[in-house]
C-alpha cells in the first residue's frame, strides 16, 4: 500500500502541468505544501530553484541534501514580434510527434486553454520547432502531451509525468512527515528547474548568491527501466550514469543503510545498478566536488515514449516508490551517518591490512 499522504501529494503534483522554464504550478504547490511547518525553512534562489531545509534536534545527525527536478519534456511557446512558435524542450525521439494531441496552458493558472494536433516537426540541434493544426492560443505559454489524469492501479502509479514529479512528491511528503514527527534530522531538499534541457537549475544553483553548502547530496530520479533494472524489485542505488560513476563512499553509505533497514524490516528490497542510459543531476553535483550519490525507481515509458511509437503515460511501481520513501526516512533519522559509515569501512580495511601482513609475513 502506498502511504496515503505520499499518494495524495503525488496525484496533486501530477495535476500540475510543467515544462522546462515553466515550473510555476509545481513551485506554487510546493510552497503551499511546506508553508508554516515547524523547523522548516523555505527559500527560492534568484534562478527560481526552491531550497527547503528541515532541522531539529539534529546533534549527531549529518545533513543530507536530496535533489529532484520539477520539469518534464514539453512544449514551449516562443513569441517574437507578435508571431508565436512552438518548440519542444526535452529528449523525445522525432518519430513520436506527428498526429499526437497536445494541451496548451498558461504559467499563471493550470486551466487548459485548448488542444491541438501536431502536424509536423523540424528538429535541429538547438531548436525543435513543432507545427500544429490550428493557431496557438494567445495566452498560451507552454503545452504538454494530451494524456489521461494520473491514477493508482493495483501495482502502479500511472501519470503523464513521473519523471521527476514522483520524486518531488517524495521529498515534499518526507519533509512533511519529519515536521509532523518532530524527528531528529537535518534534511535539505533542492527542487530544481529546467533539468530536461541541460541541468539548468542544478548548474545555476551552484552559482547562486547563497551557495549550496558542502554535504552529502543524493539525486532522486525516475529512470528508464532498461537493461537489468526491473519494476517491483525495489528502489535502486544508482552507482552512476552515462557520464559519471558517483562517490564510492556515498554509494557504500546508501548500501549500508539499506542493509540496516533490511535487518529491521526483512521484506525491504533494493537494486544496485549503473543505470547508464542517460546523464542525471548527480553528475552535476559530483563534478562540482560534492559527495554525491543517486537513488531512483525504475520507470516505464521513459519520457512518454511507449511501444510502437506511441505517446503513453509513464509509470512506476507502487512498491518501489513506497520502498524509497521509507528508506529516505530511515536514512535521515536512524541510519549511520556518512561519516560513521566511512569510518567503519576504513576500520575494516585497517584490520584486513594487519591480518594480511601477519598472515603473509615478510619474505625477505
Amino acid at each position: 500500500m502506498l502511504d496515503p499522504e505520499l499518494a495524495r501529494i503525488g496525484l496533486d503534483l501530477a495535476a500540475c502541468p510543467t515544462a522546462a522554464g515553466c515550473e510555476d504550478h509545481v513551485i506554487a504547490y510546493i510552497k503551499a505544501a511546506l508553508a508554516s511547518l515547524p523547523h522548516l525553512a523555505l527559500r527560492q534562489d534568484e534562478f527560481g530553484n526552491l531550497i527547503a531545509r528541515y532541522e531539529y534536534a539534529a546533534t549527531g545527525r549529518e545533513p543530507v541534501r536530496l535533489v529532484a527536478h520539477m520539469d518534464h519534456p514539453a512544449f514551449f511557446v516562443q513569441r517574437t514580434e507578435g508571431a508565436a512558435e512552438l518548440h519542444f524542450r526535452g529528449g523525445v525521439e522525432e518519430r513520436y510527434f506527428a498526429g499526437r494531441k497536445i494541451v496548451f496552458y498558461r504559467r499563471a493558472e493550470p486551466k487548459p486553454l485548448g488542444k491541438a494536433v501536431i502536424s509536423g516537426v523540424h528538429f535541429s540541434r538547438d531548436l525543435q520547432p513543432v507545427e500544429v493544426d490550428r493557431p496557438i492560443p494567445d495566452e498560451a505559454d507552454f503545452a504538454t502531451w494530451d494524456l489521461p489524469r494520473a491514477r493508482c492501479t493495483s501495482r502502479l502509479f500511472v501519470s503523464p509525468a513521473c519523471d521527476d514529479l514522483v520524486q518531488v512528491a517524495t521529498m515534499v511528503a518526507l519533509l512533511r512527515r519529519l515536521a509532523a514527527e518532530l524527528a531528529s534530522a537535518c534534511v535539505e531538499a533542492l527542487f530544481t528547474r529546467a533539468e530536461e534541457i541541460g541541468f539548468h537549475g542544478a548548474l545555476a544553483a551552484l552559482k547562486a548568491r547563497e551557495p549550496l553548502q558542502p554535504m552529502a547530496t543524493v539525486s532522486l530520479e525516475a529512470s528508464s527501466a532498461r537493461g537489468f533494472a526491473r519494476l517491483h524489485a525495489g528502489p535502486i542505488v544508482r552507482v552512476g550514469d552515462r557520464s559519471s560513476v558517483f562517490d564510492s563512499r556515498v554509494t557504500a553509505w546508501l548500501e549500508t543503510a539499506f542493509a540496516g533497514l533490511h535487518r529491521l524490516v526483512p521484506e525491504t528490497k533494493h537494486q544496485r545498478l549503473l543505470m547508464g542510459g542517460g546523464t542525471c543531476e548527480g553528475t552535476v553535483f559530483h563534478r562540482a566536488g560534492l559527495p554525491t550519490g543517486a537513488l531512483c525507481v525504475a520507470l516505464r515509458n521513459y519520457h512518454n515514449m511507449g511501444p510502437g511509437g506511441q505517446i503513453r503515460s509513464e509509470s512506476v511501481s507502487l512498491d518501489d516508490w513506497q520502498g524509497l520513501y521509507d528508506f529516505l526516512h530511515f536514512l535521515a533519522t536512524k541510519a549511520p551517518t556518512l561519516a560513521e559509515s566511512s569510518a567503519a569501512i576504513d576500520a575494516r580495511f585497517v584490520r584486513l591490512e594487519e591480518k594480511a601482513v601477519a598472515f603473509l609475513g615478510p619474505k625477505m
